[in-house]
């Protein structure tokens, strides 16, 4: 096999030498060097080998390795990625509309689209993709189920579920899939708005400001609630812009900072104010990321809103995608972004790795305050603190143990699908307890494996693990602690537990006019926005 010199990489090297001048220029010999010396490696791999290679694959993991090294958000994207990449930036695509997830070898629906292919044909949160027009999907690859899902609209694929154990075959037609950015918007106690964000996309601003504005035709708005948990960001221009919305134009939003930054450097919103002085509460969590940042961060500082919920994710890096040979494209982090105020939210630093190789967080006292419009102390390094801090789940520690173990998620799978026409109603003290059982047996299988697993890792004699009673003594001690922590925790993890079920039963616009009379965030919300003094103690301490 012959392999060529891959000229679009030595194109890119000398692109960069030309955009940054004499510092690059100073460089210019390491950079020659090296790349002389992969280019031999290269070709070197590719005529003596003892197995042939496939050229594109190999500079793939060369790439992917390389980048790896900078920041989990600088990515190299082939061809077809680069192409699925723009679809989902433009929020549209052919597909059946839905998220999926990897769990025990196979493909996992974790969200459906409603009104979409999936929905249409009844297929359920929890079911297990196994066949694709025949073809085993077992410990295929994201990329791979992609390529068969989606297509031209109204083409047809044949699927296979696993669901509850039994098996199940369905017929899908794909439809042109255009993605909102607004799930939900609706008024709230009669007179706040409340929007749901799910993504900053193309038209994030104008389908915001078209939900605000249909509520205000219906009455005088008292408040707004703005949703961005889980929000994990999007389109920079489209955040700058719905900061507009309550701001108004020629307001700096975001200072952009880099070795050579493309483009606007300080954003300013372009637009009018929509509503300019209703109070506005906006609700964040720990996956509120990027673009979210930008908005929570930049009307924090400008007293213009409450933050409200837990401390978001800390993403303060700015991606700008650029364009390669042969259709291929890269992510590439550009620069970081600074509120008003003038802080970086930006948790984790890459440059600075620790002994384990995971890049190191700053130390709180290591961070600086900076200062809101009526000088509120803020601090960088760290995500948006929120102003009014919220814990609907009484401490986060065996939430998310119960997420990360998909206890809560496939309880109400089995309770969806034993018995779906006797949901919704709130879970009872019966149903938890069923629960608490239900928990136990769960972490049992899944501790015993990860023990199994520690102990033949550890010795040689895989028969230890019979033996000795290690496991069952640790596992009754587990129990226990698991048992007791479910207790003390009940109240937050059914209101969890609630959520899970209405997901199930409930189509996307009565799911959320159901849950937002549970959910505890978006009452501490309205509660604030209907008490004007302790609103304004907030921004004017």
């Amino acid at each position: 096999m012959v392999i060529r010199v891959p000229k679009w990489l030595l194109l890119c090297i000398s692109a960069l030498f030309l955009s940054q001048g004499n510092k690059v220029v100073d460089n210019l010999f390491e950079y020659s060097k090296n790349i002389e010396i992969f280019t031999a490696l290269y070709k070197e791999l590719g005529a003596t080998y003892v197995d042939e290679i496939e050229p594109g694959q190999l500079m793939k993991t060369g790439i992917d390795a390389m980048l790896k090294s900078l920041d989990p958000y600088t990515n190299f994207f082939s061809e077809y990625q680069a192409e699925e990449a723009l679809m989902e930036r433009q929020g549209q695509y052919g597909g059946v509309g839905c998220r999926i997830t990897q769990r025990n070898h196979y493909p996992t629906v974790e969200h459906i689209e409603e009104g979409y292919a999936f929905d249409i044909a009844d297929v359920r949160l929890g079911d297990q993709i196994t066949h694709i027009n025949g073809l085993n999907l077992k410990d295929k690859s994201t990329e791979e189920l992609l390529t068969l899902v989606r297509g031209a609209p109204n083409t047809k694929f044949q699927i296979t579920l696993s669901r509850n154990g039994k098996s199940m075959d369905k017929t899908i037609t794909r439809m042109a899939i255009k993605t909102a950015s607004v799930s939900y918007s609706g008024l709230y106690q009669g007179n706040i708005a409340y929007v749901k964000l799910e993504e900053f996309d193309q038209n994030a601003c104008d389908e915001i400001e078209t939900s605000l504005k249909k509520m205000m035709e219906k009455t005088t708005l008292q408040g707004v609630i703005l949703d961005l948990r889980d929000n994990g960001g999007g389109l920079l221009a489209e955040a700058v812009k719905i900061v507009g919305l309550f701001v108004g134009e020629n307001k700096s939003v975001v200072t952009l900072k880099g070795q050579n930054v493309t483009g606007p450097k300080n954003w300013f919103t372009p637009n009018k104010a929509l509503l300019p002085n209703t109070p506005l509460v906006v609700l964040i969590n720990e996956r509120s990321a990027s673009a979210s940042e930008v908005v929570s961060g930049s009307l924090q500082d400008m007293d213009r809103a409450v933050v409200m919920g837990q401390t978001s994710f800390g993403k303060g890096l700015v991606q700008n995608y650029v364009s390669l040979p042969y259709r291929t494209q890269m992510k590439l982090t550009t620069a970081k972004y600074y509120t008003p105020s003038g802080r970086c939210i930006q948790r984790l630093n890459y440059q600075e790795r620790g002994s384990d190789g995971q890049a190191t967080v700053m130390a709180q006292e290591k961070k600086c305050a900076f200062l809101t419009q009526n000088g509120r102390k803020v601090y960088e390094g760290g995500g948006i603190d929120p102003d009014k801090f919220l814990d609907p789940y009484q401490g986060l520690s065996i939430y998310k143990w119960l997420e990360k173990e998909h206890i809560l998620f496939d309880w109400a799978n089995d309770q969806y699908n034993t018995q779906p026409d006797t949901l919704f109603a709130a879970v009872s003290d019966v149903q938890y307890t069923q629960f608490v059982n239900y928990a136990i047996q769960k972490s049992q299988v899944s501790l015993q494996a990860k023990w199994q697993k520690a102990v033949a890792n550890t010795y040689a004699d895989t028969n230890f693990i019979k033996k000795t009673g290690g496991f069952q003594i640790n596992q009754s001690q587990l129990q226990n602690a698991l048992k007791t922590e479910l207790q003390a925790n009940k109240a937050a993890i059914v209101q969890v537990l609630n959520r899970e079920l209405m997901e199930r039963k409930f189509k996307k616009i009565q799911f959320f006019k159901s849950w937002l009379e549970y959910d505890p965030e978006t009452k501490e919300a309205a509660a604030l926005l209907l008490n004007t003094t302790a609103y304004q103690k907030i921004l004017n301490p």
